[in-house]
């Protein structure tokens, strides 16, 4: 009898602290739950489909997060929408936990960890020191698609042959408008002479010195040397430069002037660099200043 009593002591002692470890969850974030990590989560909004993300898939999200009192991140803000492939979770109470559970149409607010998000989720060497006496991150997520790799990789696949398309028909117009005298050379490159220069074209291994601007077909401008007052050099043919220019300034005289109008396939081709697009046709006015 007396061994009875004892394991329902402990039986209820064990209760009453479970009571008590999931009551002060609560006070700790009022209407929030707790999953067995520690990730606290509260869902608003629920969509209709039976769809939970998968390892390996790719979500869209509409995603902000922030400290209890500032927003320090919010992805509205971006020049395009989110989508993120969908990974292990770094740590106990990851927020990808959370996305985890949510469905299309869901929104829902996540509290991590914060020292774990810093240093195991965004890999920061330092946290900025206005962030670094946080002890949570909120995640407040709307999850508008997931995807599957495949069809990640086909709707890319798609987007560069529309690209690759319509390169093709921005440059006509442009040479039409602009040049329509204009004939390509074999590799694409359309050379135009606007001051012819002096003496021998430069060979190649030789250095050049060169001023120029950049420009999109639109006209708006990437580049510019002019503007910085600092000329580029550079060894001819040695691919110190995308090939356009290989070929377009090799085609010059001394103190002679041209326009370039380079195919991304002899600039940056599909996958375009820093602030230039994939399948991006470019403008340069060049200047020959130099061969030495």
């Amino acid at each position: 009898m007396k061994k009875t009593i004892l394991v329902l002591a402990v039986l209820l002692m064990a209760v009453g602290f479970v009571l008590v470890s999931c009551q002060s969850g609560n006070d700790k974030f009022p209407g929030f739950k707790q999953n067995d990590n520690g990730l606290y989560y509260k869902f608003y909004t629920q969509g209709t489909d039976t769809v939970f993300p998968k390892l390996g898939d790719y979500v869209t999200v509409d995603m902000m997060y922030a400290s209890e009192d500032s927003i320090i991140f919010d992805s509205k803000l971006l020049p395009q929408v989110m989508k993120m492939p969908m990974v292990v979770p770094t740590f106990k109470g990851d927020v990808y936990e959370g996305i985890y559970m949510m469905q299309v149409g869901d929104s829902a607010t996540f509290i991590c960890n914060a020292d774990s998000t810093f240093s195991k989720l965004f890999q920061m060497q330092v946290v900025p020191p206005d962030l670094d006496s946080l002890e949570h991150i909120y995640f407040h997520i709307k999850l508008n698609n997931i995807e599957t790799l495949e069809e990640v990789k086909a709707a890319q696949q798609a987007e560069m042959e529309r690209l690759q398309k319509d390169e093709a028909a921005l440059r006509t117009a442009f040479i039409e408008e602009n040049y329509p005298d204009a004939k390509p050379v074999a590799s694409g490159l359309y050379y135009i002479e606007t001051k012819k220069g002096k003496g021998i074209v430069p060979k190649t291994d030789q250095k050049v010195k060169v001023h120029y601007k950049g420009m999109f077909l639109d006209g708006s401008v990437f580049d510019s040397s002019f503007d910085r007052d600092e000329p580029i050099e550079f060894v001819l043919g040695t691919r110190q430069v995308i090939q356009g220019w290989d070929e377009g300034i090799g085609m010059m005289k001394k103190d002679g002037k041209a326009v370039l109008v380079v195919p991304s396939n002899i600039a940056y081709g599909p996958n375009g660099r820093g602030s230039i697009p994939p399948y991006s046709t470019l403008v340069f006015e060049v200047e020959l200043i130099d061969i030495k």
